[in-house]
């Protein structure tokens, strides 16, 4: 499946003619919902689990509508202000899905296998968390703090490659507040249809403790690798 995000542009020798190579393309490959495996979690219900399942699929089939029309971008310049706007709608539209899909699927991917530990202190993500916060405990109290935050979102630890550095950042939606240079390895959903078929709007703080308890931690060593 293709990713929602990339490194970077690959470099071609020979450079078509935009509009040649608008015609000449194939259509954009869709995405694929994948099927994810609820058996080991604790602590949230079959329901939530399936309903939340069921609003990934829905970003999938999202973002698999809007790709030919944001691919079939304007072929020339003098489109009027309207078709601009409606352009540029599309193109933000599909950032939108695209992301509810890929961090879904962090979310999802990682959770269930846990028993509640830390994660290994010589573990490359363990020593990230000791370079970065000072501790696993530091770490998991800034999440806490930063999951305060008011409004529907996301809670993500980023890293960067570079220097093993991590960082906690509140995404409001699914794409404000992203640090360009670092990407995403550890995902907590906050929207709230995560966690109201099981906690009180007022209990998103017992809703995030289910979510450190799940954490399987081989999965997230295997986002720094």
């Amino acid at each position: 499946m293709p990713s929602a995000y990339t490194n970077g542009s690959t470099p071609t020798s020979v450079r078509q003619n935009p509009a040649q190579a608008l015609h000449e393309s194939a259509p954009p490959e869709p995405y694929i919902a994948k099927q994810f495996d609820f058996s080991k979690v604790h602590g949230l219900s079959t329901r939530a689990l399936e309903v939340h399942q069921s609003l990934y699929e829905t970003y999938v089939k999202e973002a698999n509508a809007l790709l030919p029309l944001v691919y079939a971008s304007p072929t020339h310049d003098a489109s009027s202000p309207t078709e601009r706007l409606q352009y540029d709608g599309l193109v933000r539209r599909l950032a939108f899905e695209l992301n509810g899909v890929t961090l879904h699927e962090l979310f999802f991917e990682s959770l269930g296998g846990g028993n509640g530990n830390a994660p290994d202190t010589a573990s490359i993500f363990g020593k990230a968390l000791k370079g970065s916060y000072g501790s696993y405990e530091a770490w998991k109290h800034s999440v806490a703090q930063i999951a305060k935050t008011r409004g529907v979102g996301w809670v993500l630890t980023l890293r960067s490659g570079a220097d093993n550095r991590v960082c906690n950042v509140w995404i409001d939606d699914h794409t404000d507040g992203f640090l360009a240079d670092m990407h995403p390895i550890v995902a907590f959903d906050l929207w709230e249809h995560a966690y109201l078929l099981d906690f009180k709007p007022s209990e998103r703080h017992k809703y995030l403790e289910v979510l450190f308890e799940n954490i399987n931690w081989n999965v997230i060593e295997s986002r720094c690798r």
